[in-house]
């Protein structure tokens, strides 16, 4: 069911100080109760929402349904600079292209309260803005369940101008309020959501880098022991004495027996000459643990140690990077050979 507000009941153009007769009178109040049951029976008869005034393409001169929709006005300059009789001409004019309530500026209703501020006490213009009340009302509630809170507040408090005391403003207040707190709360959780994203995103990233570090130390160790198994392995070939030699055949026995070879001296390991003392981890000072390292290592030809390698530890994890460290630092005399070689370090706290 389609309603049609008559622009020229609303707004007669009359000028300022200008005598309604009675039957004007009348006339204006009739078109009022007429407009209230029209709302009534628009929202009751059809099941739905009155349709908005702004997208009805009648107008009073009956224009055709097919008829296109007279383009929007550009805004006028500021409203305090039009007479009263401007300001009927323009309240007119947005009645007549159904621009009830919008745009902001440029509606009937800004046009019929700066009329009333300009020249209160007009009957006409109040009557106006009464029977304007039900459309402002409408278009704040559709706002509100379309969630466009900023329209929904510029109709609120065009209702509040034109009737502080308007029935239907607490609850299109309330409305708002609850709208607000709503999209406040929707607000917060989507940027808890976020912080908590970057959170994770954080720590995978950490875990990945730990889990990086741990492989190369890994990788680095299995290194370091395979190159300290080699070393073993080739010192103790060098330490090994020759195997003796087969008697000869017994017809070589009648001839003068050959001298015995002479067995091979073990090689004497080379003379520490710097010793170097762990440093003691400060985890294990805070936590009061003591414990022991064994390590593996290989004496080279200048006197340094190389291939050093953890051979057990207690407890595990603890000391065995400062025993590493000390042993990297040991000295020994310049043999010019390779000698396998094992040292375990003890760690015991300081006696106060």
């Amino acid at each position: 069911m389609k309603f049609v507000i008559e622009p020229r009941r609303i707004a007669a153009g009359q000028g300022p100080g200008a005598r309604r007769s009675g039957a004007d009178a009348r006339t204006v109040a009739g078109w009022g109760m007429a407009l209230v049951l029209s709302l009534m029976l628009a929202s009751c008869g059809s099941g739905q929402p009155p349709a908005d005034p702004a997208a009805t393409q009648a107008t009073a001169a009956a224009v055709p349904e097919s008829a296109e929709a007279p383009a929007a006005a550009p805004l006028p300059p500021a409203l305090d600079e039009l007479d009263a009789g401007g300001l009927r001409e323009r309240a007119a004019r947005a009645l007549r292209e159904q621009r009830i309530h919008t745009p902001a500026g440029d509606s009937a209703v800004d046009y019929y309260l700066a009329l009333r501020d300009k020249d209160p006490g007009q009957a006409d213009v109040a009557a106006a803005l009464t029977e304007l009340q039900p459309y402002v009302v409408i278009a704040g509630e559709q706002a509100l369940a379309d969630a466009d809170l900023g329209e929904s507040q510029r109709l609120t408090g065009l209702l509040a101008r034109m009737d502080p005391q308007a029935p239907a403003l607490p609850r299109l207040r309330a409305g708002l309020r609850t709208a607000q707190a709503a999209q406040d709360q929707r607000t917060r959780e989507d940027s808890e959501r976020a912080a908590a994203a970057r959170n994770d995103a954080a720590t995978l990233a950490r875990t990945q880098a730990a889990q990086r570090t741990a492989a190369a130390s890994a990788a680095l160790k299995a290194q370091a022991n395979a190159s300290a198994n080699a070393a073993d392995e080739a010192a103790a070939r060098a330490s090994t004495p020759a195997a003796p030699v087969p008697a000869p055949p017994a017809a070589a026995q009648a001839a003068a027996p050959l001298p015995a070879p002479k067995p091979v001296a073990a090689k004497a390991m080379p003379r520490l000459i710097a010793d170097a003392s762990p440093r003691y981890p400060l985890v294990a000072m805070n936590r009061k643990l003591e414990g022991s390292v064994e390590v593996a290592f290989t004496i080279q030809p200048d006197g340094r140690t190389g291939a050093a390698r953890v051979v057990s530890a207690e407890p595990a994890g603890v000391f065995e990077d400062a025993a590493l460290a000390a042993v990297a630092r040991l000295r020994f005399e310049p043999s010019g050979d390779s000698h396998a070689a094992r040292r375990t370090l003890n760690f015991k706290l300081p006696q106060r």
